[in-house]
């Protein structure tokens, strides 16, 4: 079977619409507006801060019957910082910094996640 110069450009074409088709996908299913932080504790709400106006590194301690948290807000960005618990996976984490993003303290019962004011559902949903 003999490829011509226009079956190339034709397979061009297809590869460079598959990739700019994946940006748009990847870029309108990330929703970074206007995100907040929702720190539970127990499974009841224990705060909520708005990532957009808290430009500057702040510093939250959850102080719960079961340990000790503290969650590092700089930016956009979120993590737990420090925690009294055994494994520490929750420190391990690291920053979280895109809708729907979740860190979770098991043995404290802490929980923070990103969420925003839009819908939780996202494109890629069904």
């Amino acid at each position: 079977m003999c490829v011509t110069k226009w079956d190339k450009v034709l397979i061009g074409c297809i590869i460079m619409a598959s990739m700019f088709g994946l940006f748009i996908v990847k870029k309108i299913s990330i929703n970074s507006d206007n995100l907040y932080l929702v720190i539970e504790v127990d499974g009841k709400e224990y705060k909520k801060v708005s990532l957009e106006a808290a430009q500057e590194q702040q510093l939250i301690e959850v102080n719960s019957k079961e340990g000790h948290n503290l969650i590092e807000i700089n930016g956009l960005n979120a993590r737990i910082v420090e925690a009294d618990c055994k494994d520490q996976l929750c420190v391990k984490m690291g920053w979280l910094n895109r809708a729907n993003q979740t860190s979770i303290c098991l043995p404290n019962k802490v929980s923070i996640k990103l969420i925003t004011n839009k819908s939780d559902i996202d494109i890629i949903s069904y």
